[in-house]
C-alpha cells in the first residue's frame, strides 16, 4: 500500500506537468466511459432486471399451442387441472386484463386492469408498499369489489396519498375498496394501472376454448424449465385424451418470465447501441494509446535516468500503469457526471405511453451495478490505452538514450507501427458506425416516408373505450359508433371521420385463421389473415385506395348480410387468378367460433399495420356496422387544418352522447406513429451520437498520428529541404502517409461495416445491407474527413525552416 500511495502521488505530479495531455486525456476518456455507463444503467434496468422480484430466474410463464399453431394464452380449466397435477412448481397463478372506465374523480379515465387470482403477488414475491393484497375470500364472485392500486396510477389519480387504502373509487359503474398500494418496483404487467381479484363463475372454470389467460409460476428450488415443461407436456397429453374435442393436438411451453417481457426485439436493441458504445470506447482508448505514444517518447531521458540509477522495468512498467488507471479513474468521474446527464435526457425524452409499455424504465438509475461498471470501464480503459506504449517506452539503449541527452525524442519503428495501427483501427471503427448508423436513419427515414400516405400530419388519432357494463349488447354499441361519427363529421373543418380497431404502423395487428366457402382447408395447412374492423370513411380517412368493387356504405348495418373488402395481398394469395368478389369468407380460429358468412365486396390497396413484418400481410376488413368492436375502437379525424385544434370540439362533441366514455391518447397520426417507432428511433439516435463520437475521435487521432510524426521528422524534413526538395513534395508526402493510413482503416472498416449492416437489416425491413449509396457516401466523406485532419500538420511539414531544424544537431 506504501509503494501504491506512493505511485499515486509521483502519478499526480507527472499529470500535473502535463496538464495539456491530462486534460485531453481526462475528456476523452470521460466521453466513452459516461456513455457506456448511460447505455448500461438502461439495458440493466429494462433488459438485465425489469422487475425486482426475487430469484427472477425461477419466475416462468406457460402458454398453450392449439393445433400446432402460435404458442397462445391459456384456458382456465387448462390451468386449474395444471394446478392441480404438477409438482414442479411452488405455485402457479393466473391473471388477465381488461380495459376499464374510472368515473367519480373528474373526467371519465380509461385504466387498464390486471384481474389476479390471490397467489400471484406469492409467485413474484412482493409486498405492497401500503395496505395489503388479496385474500382468498375475495376471489369469489360477488365478494371481489377491492383494487390494489399500481405505485403510477396511485400517485398520478391520487397525488400520493397515503390514505388511500380503505377509499371507495368506481370502476364501470361498481364500487370498489381500495386495499392496498404496490411498491414503484412492482411492474408487471407493466401496463396495469391496478389489480382486481380474478373472480371467476363456475361456469368459466370449465371453460376449455377461450384461451384468455396469463399463467406465470414459481419453479420449485432445483428444477429447471426444461423439466418443468417435460412434466407440464406429460399433463396436457392427458387432458388432450381426457377432453378430446377442446385439446387435441395441445402443447404447453414454460419459458422463463424475463424472455416474454423483453421479447425479441428489445434485447437486440440495447445490445446493438452498446456494441456500438463499446465500439466509441475502443476509438477512445486508442485515442489515449497514440497520446500516450508521444508522451512516452519525450519521457525517455527520465525512464534511461531512473533505470540507469536502478529502477528495475517491472516497476517502471508497474508506475506508467498507474498512472493510466489513475486517468481512467479521474475521467471516469467525469464519465458519471455525463452518464447521468444522458440517462436523464433518456427518462425526460420518452413517451409516458411508450415507457408503461417497458417494464423496468421508471427504475433506471445510476445504481450500484452501473457505478461497478464505469469502474471496470475505468481501470480496463487505462490498461488497454496505456499497457502497449508503457512498453514501448521502455524500450530503450540505455547507453545511447544517455548519450543523447534530452535532444533525441524519436520514436522506434515499432512504435510507429502501433500508433499507425491504433489510427487505422480508429478509421475502421468510425466507419463501420457511420454505415451503421447512416444505414438505420435512411431506414426509418424510408418508413416514415412509406406512412406518409396516410397524411399523418392531417389527422387527429385518439382511443375510445366502450363501458362492458353499459354497452354489453351490441346494438347499443353499434349506435354509439353511428352517432360519434355523424357529430364528428359534421364539425367545421373535418374532411373524414373514421373508427378503425389498427392503424397503418400501429403495431396492433390481430391475426385471425378464416374458411373460404366450398373450399375445404387442407389438414394440417392453415390460411389466417389480419381482421380489422372499420367504418365506411375509413379508407378514404388514410387515402388507401378501393381497387376493385365498393367501400362500406350506409346499406350495411345489422340487419343486412355481413360484407367484407379484402386486401390485394389477400386476393393474390388466396384468389390466384380470379375474382375474389361474391365469395363468402368465415373468420375464426375453429368450427366452434366461427362467426358469419360475411360476403367480399371490394379488394382494397395494401397496408401495413405492423413494421416488424418483413412483408405484407394480407387483411380482411369487416363493416364496424356489422361487426363493431365490443370493447372500444381507434378514431382517425382528417382535417385540411390543425388537428390538434379540434380535439376539444371533438371532446364536447363525444361528451353530449355519453360523458362516461373515456377517451384517450388523442394526438396526431404523425405523433402516433413517432410513438409506435420510438424504440427504433432511439436506436438511430444512439447509433448516429456513437458514429458522430467515433469520427470525431478518428479525425483527432490521425490528426495526432501526423502531427507527431512531423514533429519527429522535423530534421529529417530540415534535411531534405537543404537538398533541394520542394515545400509540395513534402506536403505530398505527409499526406500520402495519410491516404495510406485512412485507405488501410477505410477497408478495414468496410469489411466490419457488413457485419453491422446485415444486424441492422433485422431491425429495420426497408434497411438493403449492401445498400452502395449509404457506402460510397460514407466511405467519400470520411476520407475527406481524415485529408482535412491531416492538412494541418502537413502544412506544418512543409513550412519547416531548414535552418532552425538543424541548428541544434
Amino acid at each position: 500500500m506504501q509503494t501504491l500511495l506512493h505511485d499515486l502521488r509521483f502519478s499526480f505530479r507527472q499529470l500535473r506537468k502535463s496538464p495539456g495531455f491530462a486534460l485531453t486525456a481526462v475528456l476523452t476518456l470521460a466521453l466513452g466511459i459516461g456513455v457506456n455507463t448511460a447505455v448500461f444503467s438502461i439495458m440493466d434496468a429494462v433488459v438485465f432486471r425489469p422487475l425486482a422480484v426475487p430469484d427472477l430466474s425461477r419466475v416462468v410463464t406457460v402458454t398453450e399451442q392449439q393445433n400446432h399453431g402460435d404458442y397462445q394464452q391459456v384456458a382456465l380449466a387448462n390451468y386449474e387441472d395444471w394446478a392441480r397435477q404438477t409438482i414442479s412448481f411452488e405455485r402457479l397463478a393466473v391473471l388477465s386484463s381488461g380495459d376499464l372506465t374510472l368515473t367519480g374523480a373528474g373526467d371519465a379515465a380509461h385504466v387498464q386492469a390486471a384481474y389476479a387470482s390471490a397467489n400471484f403477488f406469492d409467485v413474484m414475491r412482493v409486498n405492497p408498499l401500503m395496505g395489503r393484497t388479496f385474500l382468498d375470500s375475495e376471489t369469489q364472485p360477488g365478494k371481489d369489489n377491492v383494487a390494489v392500486l399500481s405505485y403510477g396510477f396511485w400517485k398520478k389519480h391520487f397525488g400520493a396519498d397515503p390514505g388511500v387504502a380503505g377509499r371507495k373509487i368506481e370502476l364501470d359503474g361498481r364500487a370498489y375498496t381500495v386495499a392496498g398500494v404496490m411498491p414503484q418496483t412492482m411492474q408487471y404487467p407493466s401496463t396495469a394501472d391496478l389489480f382486481l381479484p380474478l373472480a371467476p363463475s363456475p361456469t368459466q372454470l370449465e371453460n376449455r376454448i377461450a384461451h384468455d389467460y396469463l399463467v406465470a409460476g414459481r419453479l420449485r428450488a432445483g428444477v429447471t424449465a426444461v423439466q418443468a415443461q417435460a412434466e407440464m407436456r406429460g399433463i396436457a397429453d392427458r387432458l388432450a385424451k381426457a377432453y378430446p374435442a377442446t385439446n387435441r393436438d395441445s402443447s404447453v411451453k414454460v419459458e422463463p418470465l424475463l424472455d416474454g417481457i423483453n421479447g425479441d426485439l428489445t434485447p437486440l436493441y440495447f445490445r446493438l447501441v452498446l456494441g456500438a458504445t463499446l465500439f466509441v470506447l475502443l476509438v477512445v482508448c486508442t485515442n489515449v494509446a497514440n497520446l500516450q505514444f508521444a508522451r512516452g517518447i519525450a519521457r525517455r531521458p527520465e525512464l534511461a535516468m531512473r533505470t540507469a540509477l536502478g529502477a528495475r522495468r517491472g516497476r517502471l512498467l508497474r508506475q506508467l500503469l498507474t498512472e493510466n488507471i489513475l486517468l481512467g479513474l479521474v475521467g471516469a468521474a467525469g464519465g458519471v457526471l455525463l452518464a447521468k446527464l444522458v440517462v436523464h435526457v433518456s427518462i425526460i425524452s420518452m413517451p409516458d405511453r411508450v415507457a408503461r409499455y417497458m417494464a423496468g424504465w421508471s427504475n433506471i438509475s445510476l445504481n450500484g451495478r452501473a457505478l461497478a461498471f464505469s469502474l471496470l470501464l475505468a481501470v480496463g480503459a487505462g490498461i488497454a490505452a496505456g499497457f502497449l506504449p508503457a512498453l514501448e517506452s521502455m524500450r530503450i539503449n540505455l547507453v545511447d538514450q544517455l548519450k543523447a541527452g534530452s535532444r533525441s525524442v524519436t520514436g522506434s519503428g515499432r512504435a510507429h507501427r502501433l500508433r499507425n495501427i491504433f489510427a487505422v483501427g480508429q478509421i475502421a471503427l468510425a466507419v463501420a458506425l457511420v454505415i451503421g448508423a447512416a444505414l438505420m436513419c435512411k431506414g426509418m427515414w424510408a418508413m416514415l416516408n412509406f406512412a406518409g400516405v396516410y397524411s399523418p400530419k392531417q389527422s387527429l388519432t385518439f382511443n375510445l373505450y366502450l363501458p362492458p357494463a353499459r354497452y354489453a349488447m351490441v346494438k347499443k354499441q353499434a349506435d354509439l359508433y353511428k352517432a360519434s361519427l355523424e357529430k364528428l363529421g359534421a364539425l367545421p373543418g373535418v374532411t373524414h371521420a373514421a373508427i378503425t380497431t389498427s392503424l397503418p404502423y400501429g403495431n396492433d395487428k390481430w391475426m385471425d385463421d378464416f374458411r373460404i366457402e366450398n373450399r375445404p382447408v387442407v389438414p394440417g395447412k392453415f390460411q389466417s389473415a389480419q381482421r380489422i374492423a372499420v367504418s365506411s370513411d375509413y379508407f378514404a380517412a388514410v387515402h388507401i385506395p378501393i381497387l376493385s368493387g365498393r367501400s362500406f356504405n350506409s346499406g350495411d348495418g345489422l340487419d343486412t348480410q355481413r360484407v367484407a373488402i379484402i386486401s390485394r395481398e389477400f386476393a393474390e394469395r388466396y384468389f390466384p387468378g380470379e375474382d375474389p368478389i361474391g365469395h363468402r369468407i368465415s373468420m375464426g380460429k375453429s368450427s366452434a367460433n366461427e362467426e358469419p358468412w360475411a360476403r367480399v365486396v371490394g379488394i382494397s390497396g395494401d397496408a401495413n399495420y405492423s413494421w416488424v413484418d418483413r412483408e405484407t400481410l394480407p387483411a380482411m376488413y369487416l363493416s364496424s356496422a356489422q361487426a363493431p368492436p365490443s370493447e372500444g375502437a381507434t378514431y382517425i379525424v382528417s382535417t385540411d387544418g390543425n388537428p390538434l385544434a379540434l380535439a376539444p370540439d371533438v371532446r364536447r362533441a363525444l361528451a353530449a352522447l355519453d360523458p362516461a366514455v373515456p377517451l384517450d391518447a388523442m394526438q396526431t397520426y404523425e405523433q402516433f406513429l413517432h410513438e409506435a417507432l420510438t424504440g427504433l428511433l432511439n436506436v438511430s439516435v444512439w447509433l448516429g451520437i456513437d458514429a458522430f463520437l467515433a469520427l470525431v475521435l478518428a479525425a483527432v487521432g490521425i490528426f495526432a498520428v501526423m502531427a507527431n510524426m512531423v514533429a519527429e521528422r522535423v530534421r529529417e524534413i530540415g534535411v531534405r529541404l537543404t537538398l533541394g526538395a520542394r515545400r509540395e513534395d513534402i506536403l505530398e508526402m505527409i499526406l500520402g502517409r495519410a491516404a495510406v493510413l485512412t485507405g488501410a482503416g477505410v477497408g478495414l472498416g468496410i469489411i466490419m461495416a457488413a457485419g453491422l449492416a446485415r444486424m441492422v437489416a433485422n431491425l429495420l425491413f426497408g434497411v438493403r445491407p449492401g445498400d452502395p449509396v449509404v457506402f460510397v457516401t460514407t466511405t467519400v466523406s470520411i476520407v475527406i474527413v481524415a485529408l482535412v485532419a491531416s492538412w494541418a500538420p502537413a502544412r506544418r511539414a512543409a513550412s519547416v525552416d531548414p535552418v532552425e531544424s538543424l541548428r541544434a544537431e
